[in-house]
C-alpha cells in the first residue's frame, strides 16, 4: 500500500464481527448442529425428505442470503419463533468448547467492537455469554434487530456500522462467509474473510489461506490481493478455472487481527 493509498483510508477505529464460525472456529460442533437442525426443520415444513431439503436449501438459500429468508419467500414460513426455537434450542450451547483466551484477546484489541449476526437475539446472547464476552461489544446487530433481513442486505451492514456513530471508512468487518464479506465490500466497506481455506466463486476449488496471509502481510495491503503479482501459485493452479479471485483479505482466525492492524498504523 503506497502512501497515497493510505490517505484514502481512515484509521480503523471500529471492528465488526460475525458471530458463528468467526468468534469461534468453524470446526466447532455447533456449525454442524445448526445446519442439521435447520435442514430437519426445513424438511418438516416443506414436507420432503432430509436429503431433498438439504438439496433445495443448497440451491435456493444463496438467493436470499439466509435459510429463513428463503423459506419465508418460497415456502410461506410464517412461524419465525418456531423456526428459531428449532434451530437454536437451549441445548445447543453444549456444542461449543470454551476458549479461555478469547476474552483477554478481544480486550487486547483496544477498539470498539460490534457483532453482526444472522442469528436471533437469544442465540447471540447465549453464545456471547457462554464465552463471557457479551460486555465487550458496544452493539449486537442480529437478524431480529434487522427486521429478519440480515446479511447480505445493505441495511444490516449499515445498522452495524452507524448505530454507534461509526462509518464505513473507519470500520473493518470480519466474517467467515464469502457472500457476506463480498456484500459489505460492495457498499464501500472494508472486509476480511476469516477462514483456513479461501472459497472461490462457484465453490469450484479451495486454496489454503496461509499462503495468502503471508503475501497479504508482506504487501501491507488489507483491501485486496493482486493476483497477477502476488499470488502466482493461485494463478497457476486455480485461476484458469476461477477467473475472479475474492477482492479482499483473508486471515486464518481472528487471532491474526493484531498483525493486520499493525500495518494500518
Amino acid at each position: 500500500m503506497t502512501n497515497q493509498d493510505r490517505k484514502n483510508y481512515e484509521k480503523i477505529e471500529h471492528l465488526i464481527f460475525d458471530l458463528d464460525n468467526t468468534l469461534y472456529p468453524a470446526s466447532s460442533k455447533m456449525d454442524a448442529g445448526i445446519t442439521s437442525r435447520m435442514i430437519e426443520h426445513t424438511a418438516k415444513h416443506i414436507g420432503v425428505s432430509i436429503e431433498e431439503a438439504a438439496k433445495l436449501r443448497k440451491e435456493r438459500m444463496p438467493i436470499y442470503g439466509t435459510s429463513l429468508g428463503w423459506l419465508m419467500a418460497e415456502h410461506n414460513l410464517t412461524d419465525v419463533k418456531a423456526f428459531f426455537d428449532a434451530v437454536h434450542p437451549e441445548s445447543e450451547i453444549a456444542e461449543l468448547d470454551f476458549d479461555e483466551k478469547l476474552r483477554p484477546f478481544l480486550q487486547s484489541l483496544a477498539l470498539p467492537k460490534t457483532v453482526l449476526t444472522n442469528s436471533p437475539t437469544v442465540h447471540a446472547n447465549r453464545v456471547l455469554n457462554f464465552f463471557n464476552i457479551r460486555d465487550l461489544f458496544i452493539f449486537i446487530s442480529d437478524i431480529e434487530t434487522n427486521g429478519l433481513q440480515g446479511k447480505p442486505y445493505e441495511n444490516s451492514y449499515l445498522t452495524a456500522v452507524f448505530e454507534k456513530g461509526n462509518n464505513l471508512s473507519n470500520s473493518l468487518f470480519f466474517d467467515d462467509y464469502e457472500k457476506y464479506t463480498k456484500g459489505y465490500t460492495a457498499i464501500g466497506g472494508k472486509s476480511v474473510l476469516v477462514s483456513d481455506k479461501l472459497i472461490f466463486p462457484g465453490e469450484k476449488g479451495t486454496f489454503n489461506c496461509d499462503e495468502i496471509i503471508k503475501d497479504f502481510f508482506n504487501q501491507k495491503d488489507y483491501s485486496k490481493v493482486d493476483v497477477e503479482k502476488s499470488l502466482p501459485i493461485i494463478k497457476e493452479k486455480i485461476l484458469e478455472q476461477n477467473p475472479e479471485l475474492l477482492p479482499y483479505a483473508c486471515i486464518s482466525s481472528i487471532y491474526d487481527i493484531p498483525k493486520l492492524l499493525n500495518f494500518l498504523e
